[in-house]
């Protein structure tokens, strides 16, 4: 993230799909951060930990599971991946 914005890099994305493919091969457990924008508002940021379990190339979305749930997250709104 550029100067401490939400706006993501190219070569960030790249790193961020990297990870998230990683997760999903190697099952392992990856934090992920994305923003949730709301009708009329700035938005919020939301954060969950979990393994990747599926990458929708079409749709252009990961599902992220843990113990408690599961999540769709669209990739363009992710803006931190952490291991």
């Amino acid at each position: 993230m550029a100067n401490g914005n939400l706006e993501v890099t190219h070569e960030e994305r790249e790193a961020f799909m990297y990870m998230l493919r990683d997760s999903g091969r190697e099952n392992y457990p990856l934090n992920v951060s994305w923003c949730v924008s709301f009708e009329g508002e700035r938005g919020n940021t939301c954060s969950m930990w979990g393994v990747v379990k599926w990458v929708d190339p079409k749709a252009r979305r990961v599902q992220l599971a843990n113990q408690t749930g599961s999540q769709w997250i669209e990739m363009e709104k992710i803006i931190s991946v952490h291991a």
